[in-house]
C-alpha cells in the first residue's frame, strides 16, 4: 500500500492524518469541527508544516508570472488563479476563460496541431521561438489536417475545492462501482479511465491519477511554465492498482525554448503548489430547509445517485462530493470528441473515451457557474436537462415531475 502524501515525507513535513466528518441533512460534508469556516481555507487537521506548505501554495497559485520568470512562449493565462477565481481562489471561472482543445486523427491514435506542445489551443505566444512576444494570438484551427477530420472542444475550469480528498479514494473503491458491460440492464455503464500511470480522478475525463500530474500539465500547456516532477511515478495513487498501460509518463520534465532556463517553477514551488491542491477544503453544505430535505428524496428518487452517489469511502473519511469518479456517455450532444486516456475495457463502450464524461462532482456547485464541461449551461435546470446518453431516462423522469419538485432538487443541489 502505497502513502496517500508520498511527497509530504520528502519534504520536510510529515502528515498527521486529518479528520474530516460527516453528517446528513444540516450538516453535510465537513472537514472537521472549530472555528468559522469559509471556502477557500485548508482541511482540517494540518501539521504546521503543512499548514504553511498550503499557504505558499496559494501564493503560487496566485502569481502572476512574467517572461523572465518563464511565462511562455505559448500561454492562455499568466496565473492559476486566472481560470480558478469564482467565487474565491480554487475556483472556477466565467465563459470568457474558457479555452480550445483539438486533436486530429482516430479516436485511438489522435494526434496534435503542428506549432503547438498539446490539444490545448494557446492564445497568445509564438512556437519554435525564443523571444517572448505579447502579439502572438490564436492560431487558426484547420477543419482538417493530414487528411483526417479535426475535431474541436471548449473547456470552462473545473473547481477544484476537496479534490485533493479524491486521492484517499482506493482503486477498488471506484472500480466496484464500474458497470462497464452494463450487467444490470440499467442503462448506465460506468467505467473507470487510466492514464499513464494509474487509475484516474481528476479532470473533466479522468484523465489525471494524482495532483501532481493534474497540476503540472496546466502550469506547461496554460501559462508555458516548466517542471521537473516532484514525486513523479512515485506518487501514483495506487491501492489494489488496477491494470493500466505502463509507459513513460509522471518522471518527465518539461522543456521549451523561451530562453529561460528550464525548470522554469522551483522544486519548493512546485511541491507548495501541489499542498494548495491536496488540501483545499471542499464547501460545505448549509443547512437544510424543507424544500432541499425534500429535493434530496427527489433526487436519489429519479435516479440521479446512480452516478453522483453521495459519498465515497476513503482513507481520510466519507469523501461527499456526489460523484462516482467513473466515465459516462452523455449523448450526442455533449459528446465533444476529446480522448484521454485509456478506459475500462467495455463491450458496449468505444475503445476511447471521447463521447464520455466523468462524473462532476457536486459539492458547492451552485457557487461556480456556468456548468458543464464547456459552460454552455446557464442554470442548474438547463445542466440536468442537458444530460442525455446513459442520463436520458432520468433526465426525462426529472423534466417529467412538476415545477415545484424539480424546484426542490435545484434548492437541495444549492445547499451542497
Amino acid at each position: 500500500m502505497k502513502n496517500f502524501w508520498p511527497f509530504l515525507a520528502l519534504a520536510a513535513f510529515p502528515l498527521q492524518a486529518c479528520n474530516h466528518s460527516s453528517s446528513s441533512g444540516g450538516g453535510g460534508a465537513t472537514t472537521g469541527g472549530g472555528g468559522t469556516f469559509e471556502l477557500g481555507d485548508p482541511i482540517d487537521g494540518l501539521t504546521p508544516d503543512e499548514l504553511a506548505a498550503f499557504e505558499r501554495g496559494r501564493i503560487v497559485f496566485e502569481r502572476n508570472f512574467k517572461p523572465s520568470e518563464g511565462l511562455g512562449p505559448l500561454y492562455n493565462v499568466t496565473s492559476c488563479r486566472s481560470c480558478h477565481s469564482t467565487p474565491v481562489t480554487g475556483g472556477s471561472a466565467r465563459l470568457y476563460r474558457n479555452f480550445y482543445m483539438a486533436q486530429w486523427g482516430p479516436y485511438e491514435n489522435s494526434g496534435i496541431l503542428p506549432n503547438v506542445i498539446s490539444v490545448v489551443i494557446p492564445a497568445y505566444g509564438t512556437a519554435n521561438s525564443d523571444t517572448f512576444t505579447l502579439e502572438g494570438r490564436r492560431p487558426t484551427i484547420p477543419d482538417t489536417y493530414f487528411g483526417f477530420d479535426v475535431r474541436t472542444a471548449q473547456r470552462n475550469a473545473p473547481a477544484i475545492f476537496g479534490v485533493g480528498l479524491f486521492e484517499g479514494i482506493t482503486d477498488a473503491t471506484i472500480a466496484s462501482n464500474s458497470d462497464p458491460d452494463d450487467l444490470d440492464g440499467d442503462g448506465i455503464s460506468g467505467r473507470f479511465n487510466t492514464d499513464s500511470e494509474g487509475v484516474g480522478r481528476f479532470g473533466f475525463k479522468a484523465q489525471a491519477n494524482n495532483i501532481e500530474k493534474f497540476t503540472r500539465a496546466p502550469l506547461f500547456f496554460q501559462m508555458g511554465i516548466t517542471s521537473n516532477p516532484f514525486m513523479g511515478d512515485a506518487g501514483t495513487i495506487s491501492l489494489a492498482h488496477m491494470a493500466a498501460p505502463q509507459v513513460a509518463g509522471g518522471n518527465e520534465p518539461t522543456v521549451d525554448n523561451d530562453g529561460v532556463p528550464d525548470p522554469e517553477i522551483s522544486a519548493g514551488d512546485l511541491r507548495d503548489l501541489i499542498a494548495f491542491g491536496k488540501f483545499l477544503a471542499p464547501p460545505r453544505k448549509t443547512p437544510f430547509d424543507q424544500a432541499a430535505t425534500h429535493g434530496e428524496m427527489l433526487f436519489e428518487q429519479v435516479g440521479c445517485t446512480s452516478c453522483h452517489i453521495p459519498s465515497l469511502p476513503s482513507a481520510r473519511g466519507p469523501v461527499e462530493a456526489y460523484t462516482d469518479l467513473l466515465l459516462h456517455e452523455m449523448g450526442p450532444d455533449l459528446e465533444d470528441g476529446m480522448s484521454f486516456g485509456l478506459p475500462q475495457a467495455s463491450t458496449i463502450s468505444a475503445l476511447k473515451d471521447h463521447a464520455e464524461f466523468r462524473t462532476q462532482p457536486l459539492w458547492g456547485v451552485s457557487l461556480h457557474g456556468p456548468f458543464l464541461h464547456d459552460g454552455r449551461a446557464e442554470t442548474l435546470e438547463e445542466a440536468i436537462t442537458m444530460h442525455g446518453g446513459e442520463a436520458e431516462a432520468i433526465k426525462n423522469d426529472f423534466v417529467a415531475l412538476p415545477q415545484q419538485d424539480r424546484d426542490d432538487i435545484i434548492a437541495f443541489l444549492e445547499h451542497l
